[in-house]
């Protein structure tokens, strides 16, 4: 079975659409946080609604191919509930990791020495502790991978571009809320790409831990507590999520 999977067409694709995707995300919303003018530096706001109106362009262009999950905590937390199996869930994770290494090394080549500063990596700012941070990328993890379960359950009547459209509000009121926290990482590849890039490594365990945890336990409590079940039909027991919707 795992084989029959792997040497699918249509499973390469989904990879290198996550890894493609991941790439773009990390390099629009990353550089978005690039300081050009000392005296007028990027707003919470400008970067928030980047990384909004990003992930929900990118997961309009990817959710038919992929399901545009474009996070490996996204990924991991569809693993968790079996709606994604282990080996495609394994390479998402790989492509989506390189994705966003790739993603910083384009930035990093194409910004000015003199402009790049950390590139846009995740550190808690000053005063918030290592368990402040983790809590933080938690629960606004955990409120990703709801909003994520919430918008693709099959008792929805309707799917459409409203479900990436929600998703990118929801990222947008994460970084309103984290950045001046930990730079709001809700995202293990994106922290990853410029950490590796840059060599910044301050507390890096947090932006892998908190999304991964937070995900986790917004994937179990949606699936087995929240979940709508379709009332007739014999996959009534059948939720789908981000890979199953198909926009229109």
């Amino acid at each position: 079975m795992f084989l029959r999977e792997f040497l699918t067409g249509n499973f390469w694709a989904s990879v290198w659409a996550e890894l493609m995707a991941t790439a773009l995300f990390v390099f629009l919303t990353t550089g978005s946080a690039i300081t050009w003018d000392p005296l007028l530096p990027p707003s919470i706001e400008h970067i928030s609604l980047s990384f909004g109106l990003s992930i929900a362009t990118l997961a309009m262009c990817t959710a038919h191919i992929s399901g545009g999950h474009i996070n490996p905590a996204v990924t991991i937390s569809f693993m968790i509930v079996r709606k994604v199996s282990f080996l495609r869930g394994a390479f998402y994770v790989i492509g989506q990791v390189g994705g966003g290494i790739a993603g910083s090394a384009m930035l990093y080549g194409l910004t000015p020495v003199d402009k790049r500063g950390t590139l846009g990596a995740t550190v808690p700012n000053a005063g918030v502790s290592t368990g402040q941070a983790f809590g933080i990328e938690f629960l606004l993890t955990f409120l990703l991978v709801l909003t994520i379960f919430a918008t693709t359950d099959a008792k929805r009547n309707h799917y459409g571009y409203e479900v990436p459209l929600a998703i990118g509000l929801c990222v947008t009121v994460c970084h309103l809320v984290g950045i001046r926290f930990t730079g709001c990482g809700i995202n293990p590849a994106r922290s990853f790409g410029p950490a590796v890039i840059m060599n910044i490594w301050t507390d890096h365990w947090v932006y892998w831990a908190g999304p991964v945890a937070g995900a986790i336990l917004a994937s179990l409590l949606y699936h087995f507590v929240f979940r709508a079940r379709k009332e007739l039909g014999p996959n009534a027991d059948k939720a789908v999520g981000p890979e199953d919707v198909e926009l229109h």
